[in-house]
């Protein structure tokens, strides 16, 4: 994989990335400067079980109140882990998406606009989930 897809803040956003391409992507991302980050949300697939681990892994600050307004302010937030741009890493979504559909795609719709936000601000994250889900592209090759 080339670099090229994490040079252009504009092709930042939500996608479905496959297990099995996470450590080719992860190596391009940090090629361009991007902070990776990664979290594991597998079991058990609660909505606050996996709030709280989203804000664990990916260390926000301690003001984070594991809810989904929460989520969005701390993935938006100029402040936490300055970067010149983001890729996150998050594992374990097909137990949320069984076990709690309403949030599953509750989350869905955060990170897609948490994600969009930071691309409107020039300042870009790229989060890939390894479930697909309705309205999230895969994340492309170049």
């Amino acid at each position: 994989m080339s670099n090229q897809l994490f040079s252009n803040g504009d092709t930042s956003g939500l996608y479905y990335l496959p297990p099995h391409r996470q450590s080719t992507v992860s190596t391009a991302a940090g090629k361009t400067g991007l902070r990776v980050l990664s979290a594991d949300i597998i079991s058990p697939a609660t909505k606050d079980a996996v709030l709280s681990r989203l804000g664990t892994a990916l260390a926000f600050p301690s003001w984070y109140g594991a809810n989904f307004d929460a989520l969005f302010d701390c993935l938006t937030d100029a402040d936490w882990q300055p970067s010149k741009g983001h890729l996150i890493l998050i594992n374990g979504m097909a137990e949320l998406r069984t076990s709690d559909p309403d949030s599953f795609a509750t989350l869905i719709e955060v990170l897609q606009a948490a994600a969009e936000s930071r691309q409107a601000a020039n300042s870009p994250c790229w989060i890939a989930i390894d479930t697909p889900a309705r309205g999230v592209p895969g994340l492309p090759e170049a």
